[in-house]
């Protein structure tokens, strides 16, 4: 998971925590509020009703075609019992409690008398039922008492919950909403300056020293940026002083190379002379080749790919007369296809040698030796094999040797196999021969 998808889902998820924290106290606020304005609502619906019965007399006519009109603008039901005991208005529940008995005066609202010729009208009375609420309120006139009944419906409250809560939700997505996009532009504005860097680091990883990271951002990811910034000056300058001193070593090496080249020259035509003239060369143009392309700048260097058949064909004739003096039997396994590998045709060539060397130099004359290359999915690996005492544990570091050399031919091949993507193993086989097996890779990415 990325960082900016990380910094999205907490806030996001935090925002909504919150919301939920809220939610709970906030929907049972909202519905005791819907429930007492309704209710409230319903009883001035009553006490107007109940007011109209008590300005005058009025005749059952009268009465019924007032509560059907105030039937047909609210959503209360309004039920009015007549003095004479005949009912007009909507029907109530069933579960409605029968008419309340006692006098009018009894259930008086404190009015008295006035002197304004209005009867006198009762405190509401508010019963919740199954399904919603019923409001009784008498009313005291000419005509006699009467007594309205008021009733509202749950669905009423529920109608009016339900639009405040689509108000409320609205807000919450609104606030969810505003959370993500803030949350994407704190996570762009720090993960860009960090992808950034990581870009510069790839770039100078490539070779590309001349890269640099925008130092930007925030102070912590600034820092990063300066920071390999810095490190980035320190490497051309360790490369300078790198490219400086293998001047030196050519401009040094080169004079004692011409002597040498000078002395077998001057040496009799012989066979043995003729191989070491053919050997000086070799040494002359490897250590040219190395020099070449330690001064040469990473980005300019060709892409390392190499045919490991053609280099280790070439390195066993390379060594085959040497193996033909020492009565060495060399078995070749090599394969008629290609095979590419991820490094170049001087380090694989210098790694071959290395392991052909170490066989030459630590196993007694006559001992047989067998190379195989062997492709497989990721590349090949090259096996070396040979009844040698094997080589102990450690010794393919550099500079480890128990037999008096320099430890580094083993090294170099491990560094070989290594920078493809590989490695070198040391493998001892049950009939007593051991393998030295460097495992290559195909080439990849140029670096």
């Amino acid at each position: 998971m990325t960082l900016r998808r990380r910094i999205l889902l907490l806030a996001t998820g935090l925002t909504a925590l919150v919301l939920v924290a809220f939610a709970v106290p906030l929907a049972i606020a909202l519905r005791q509020s819907a429930s007492d304005r309704v209710v409230r609502e319903t009883e001035y619906v009553a006490q107007g009703v109940a007011d109209y019965l008590t300005t005058n007399a009025y005749t059952a006519n009268q009465a019924t075609q007032y509560v059907e009109r105030v039937n047909a603008r609210t959503d209360t039901a309004i039920t009015v019992l007549l003095p004479d005991g005949t009912s007009v208005g909507a029907p109530l529940p069933d579960d409605a409690p029968r008419v309340p008995d006692g006098p009018a005066a009894d259930d008086g609202d404190g009015d008295g008398d006035r002197g304004d010729d209005l009867g006198k009208v009762s405190a509401p009375r508010t019963t919740h039922l199954g399904d919603g609420w019923l409001v009784d309120i008498r009313a005291n006139s000419a005509s006699g008492r009467a007594l309205v009944r008021a009733f509202v419906g749950d669905s009423s409250v529920e109608d009016e919950v339900h639009e405040r809560w689509a108000v409320v939700g609205g807000g919450a997505i609104a606030l969810l909403v505003l959370s993500a996009v803030g949350a994407e532009v704190v996570s762009r504005r720090l993960t860009r300056p960090l992808v950034a860097t990581a870009a510069t680091a790839e770039e100078l990883s490539a070779g590309h020293l001349e890269a640099r990271a925008p130092v930007t951002g925030a102070p912590e990811v600034a820092q990063v940026s300066s920071a390999l910034n810095e490190l980035a000056e320190r490497i051309e300058e360790l490369l300078a002083s790198e490219r400086e001193t293998i001047a030196d070593l050519s401009h040094r090496l080169r004079t004692p190379m011409t002597a040498i080249r000078l002395d077998v020259e001057a040496l009799p035509d012989s066979e043995r002379s003729r191989d070491l003239a053919r050997h000086v060369a070799v040494l002359e143009r490897t250590l040219t080749a190395v020099i070449e392309h330690a001064r040469q700048p990473r980005t300019d260097r060709e892409p390392r790919a190499a045919d490991a058949r053609t280099v280790l064909l070439d390195r066993i004739a390379f060594w085959a007369p040497l193996a033909e003096d020492q009565d060495r039997v060399v078995e070749i396994d090599v394969p008629d296809a290609t095979a590419p590998v991820g490094c170049t045709d001087d380090a694989l060539s210098a790694a071959v040698d290395a392991l052909l060397e170490n066989v030459v130099a630590h196993t007694p004359e006559g001992t047989p030796l067998r190379v195989v290359l062997r492709p497989t999915e990721a590349g090949c690996d090259i096996d070396v094999i040979d009844h040698g005492p094997g080589i102990p544990l450690g010794a393919t570091r550099r500079g480890r040797s128990d037999r008096g050399s320099s430890g580094l031919g083993l090294d170099i091949a491990r560094s070989c196999a290594e920078s493809t993507g590989g490695r070198l193993d040391v493998l001892s086989n049950d009939d007593g021969t051991h393998t030295v097996r460097l495992t290559l890779q195909r080439p990849h990415r140029q670096i």
